[in-house]
């Protein structure tokens, strides 16, 4: 009797034993399998091939929203978004103006993506600019922080044509530089024609001392714009290089806009 209640204990032990490696599998298996792969900043994404399109980490304020697109392993139903901004040197959770969550299977695969996006244009993220952040909630539980930047395009505007502005005053600065050397060569020219035809002729020393002296005053103005003008052109070369930079930066976040 004793042996046949140990043999029911056995195997009531056992089949817990069962059941509990069973949950812990499963458990595993499930974690293991909602483990998220890419995680991209973009602007949309493809319906036939789910990939992120437009993808960027910096989204203008007049950009009509930003999309954040999510590669999951055999996604779950349950994936949500939170964006999160810093106010006064606080994070601040956005609470409004993002769409639902699309949680799209990959057919003929055992992956999918989650895909949202978040307005920007007039809403609290076109008047809160600088570096944001996404985190990725799976059953509850965070398990992907994304951050990008918004960026304040009314300062890029301004930032662009005080660039311009800049470059027509070193341009003009210049231009009267040139002028300025064009006319001191013609004096040089001149001056040195007259003390050539002066050692021709016989004159007092006091005039030719008088002379001498002009001449070296001449020769120093001469030397003082040269220098000048090498001082401009290399003014000319970063202003060229600035304005560069301002069409770079014009063409990109206009590129990106599109």
């Amino acid at each position: 009797m004793i042996d046949s209640n140990m043999s029911k204990v056995k195997t009531g032990l056992i089949a817990l034993t069962a059941i509990v490696v069973t949950i812990m599998i499963l458990g595993v298996t499930s974690a293991f399998a909602q483990t998220v792969e890419e995680v991209e900043m973009c602007n949309e994404y493809s319906e036939t091939t789910l990939s992120p399109q437009g993808i960027t980490n910096a989204f203008l304020t007049t950009n009509k929203e930003a999309g954040i697109w999510v590669k999951i392993n055999d996604p779950p139903d349950d994936v949500t978004f939170k964006f999160y901004y810093q106010d006064n040197g606080v994070e601040k959770e956005y609470t409004g103006g993002y769409s639902k969550v699309d949680i799209i299977p990959k057919e003929g695969a055992n992956w999918g993506i989650a895909f949202t996006t978040i307005d920007i244009e007039g809403k609290t993220p076109s008047f809160n600019p600088g570096v944001w952040t996404a985190k990725i909630f799976i059953d509850g539980e965070v398990v992907k922080i994304k951050e990008f930047s918004i960026i304040d395009y009314a300062s890029i505007v301004s930032s662009i044509a005080s660039i311009q502005e800049t470059v027509t005053e070193i341009v003009e600065e210049k231009n009267q530089v040139v002028d300025d050397y064009n006319n001191l060569v013609t004096d040089y020219g001149v001056l040195v024609q007259q003390y050539n035809d002066l050692e021709d002729t016989t004159v007092s020393e006091f005039q030719l001392m008088e002379l001498n002296n002009d001449y070296d005053d001449l020769q120093d103005d001469y030397d003082d714009l040269k220098a000048a003008q090498e001082s401009t052109r290399t003014m000319m070369y970063g202003a060229i290089v600035v304005a560069l930079i301002a069409v770079i930066v014009a063409v990109y976040f206009g590129l990106m806009k599109k």
